[in-house]
């Protein structure tokens, strides 16, 4: 699932000589030494970004010096547009960053480049996170590679924890009590808590803590699972904090990063839903109160650690691309163990290799540690080449919400968006 990259994330990371995975010599190109490779990364470039760039084309070119890399930064908003006129064209880039709930669709529309052996004979490779690598692979071929990857937590105001009495929430219950609690004593000056409609990342987590599930494979094709009781329960639960009041209503029809971030940053609100990576952000909209800020994990009915739903991005090699194994030459350095951990620490996140992710330094962290302890337990989107349809596209959880926030009925609701969805993953 793509992460929104902002202005604190946006790229072409790290390339270290050390990760460079020779090319797949089943390629007919894998001996070429381009002139130049074209990549193109998500979001916007920014100094933290461009001084790990720096050193990543300086590594790169140890193995290829007469190879320039020339990035390109693809606003996430355009991302589907700009690779799908790529895909008519022919005129894509070598390397492409995809959201992880992305990398199957491109793959199920041949994309992206087979680089299973590549991956193979990459020694670094074999420390990669399983269920991530996971998401990048379709009917036994790898076709994209995990780079950085990171969970969504409660972000919240110690200071009006403290101040309020409230403590660190642990179920549903005590999550709208502790913003109902913070809206009263606040004289409704801040807000207890946003949930924004369109915000089905944020949403599925509360889905899976529930019990429930977005869709599953049965006899050979998917059934949507948003009509059982606990899908019910958690989209109940999400929307009643609206219907209920301690959560602003200005936020139905928008993302996470549509209001509630600027809301957070500026003091307006109690809680927040979110990434680590956010806090660049954060500090860039106002830093009055990120020494106030803290984040625990998100609440599940029963107050366990639920499974969260794993946002991050994958690298693969384009189809299109005439020099296939340079190309993987360049993406298995910025994916190498070096630099995915140096651009991971610098923005929030999480590199992908197992041995990387019992670093101390994460649990420690005061928004990173509980990010660390819900990255413990993930799950991802339906793994199949229609899902991109069905929520970017379609938006079929958003509308979902939305109709249920606005007063509609929610047996209609659910019914609608059950029947979507799985006439949508099915669709060929």
């Amino acid at each position: 699932m793509k992460i929104a990259k902002i202005t604190a994330v946006g790229a072409a990371l790290a390339i270290g000589l050390t990760a460079c995975g020779g090319g797949d010599k089943k390629d007919k190109d894998s001996g070429a030494e381009p002139a130049k490779l074209t990549a193109w990364f998500m979001g916007a470039a920014n100094k933290e970004e461009d001084g790990v760039l720096a050193q990543a084309k300086a590594d790169f070119q140890q193995k290829h010096p007469k190879t320039q890399v020339e990035v390109v930064y693809v606003p996430w908003p355009d991302a589907t547009k700009k690779l799908q006129d790529a895909l008519n064209t022919g005129q894509g880039p070598d390397v492409v960053e995809i959201g992880n709930d992305q990398a199957v669709t491109w793959a199920g529309q041949s994309a992206l480049a087979d680089i299973t052996g590549n991956v193979n004979g990459w020694t670094e490779g074999k420390d990669l996170v399983k269920g991530s690598l996971d998401l990048g692979q379709l009917d036994g071929k790898t076709y994209a590679v995990p780079w950085y990857a990171g969970v969504r937590v409660v972000w919240y105001r110690k200071d009006l924890f403290q101040k309020d009495g409230v403590q660190i929430p642990k179920t549903w219950d005590e999550l709208k009590a502790a913003a109902k609690t913070i809206q009263d004593k606040e004289g409704g000056k801040v807000d207890g808590i946003a949930a924004p409609s369109d915000f089905t990342n944020g949403f599925a987590s509360f889905l899976f803590g529930a019990g429930g599930d977005i869709a599953a494979q049965e006899n050979g094709k998917w059934a949507g699972k948003l009509d059982t009781p606990e899908a019910r329960k958690a989209v109940e639960f999400y929307t009643g904090l609206v219907k209920d009041g301690v959560a602003p209503k200005k936020y139905i029809g928008v993302n996470e990063l549509a209001g509630p971030q600027k809301d957070f940053a500026n003091g307006k609100l109690g809680m927040y839903i979110d990434g680590a990576w956010t806090l660049p952000q954060i500090e860039k909209i106002s830093a009055k109160y990120t020494k106030e800020m803290g984040a625990f994990t998100i609440p599940t009915p029963t107050g366990q650690v639920g499974p969260a739903f794993s946002g991050g991005s994958h690298l693969a090699v384009w189809r299109d691309s005439k020099a296939k194994g340079v190309a993987f030459d360049y993406l298995s350095s910025v994916a190498s163990k070096k630099n995915a951990k140096a651009f991971a620490d610098q923005l929030k996140f999480f590199p992908q290799f197992t041995d990387l992710l019992k670093d101390d330094s994460y649990a420690k962290d005061p928004i990173q540690g509980p990010a660390s302890q819900q990255m413990a337990n993930v799950k991802g989107a339906p793994k199949t080449p229609n899902w991109t349809e069905a929520d970017q596209n379609k938006k079929i959880i958003p509308t979902l919400l939305k109709e249920v926030m606005n007063g509609g009925s929610i047996d209609s609701a659910i019914a609608k968006a059950n029947k979507a969805m799985t006439d949508t993953l099915n669709q060929s």
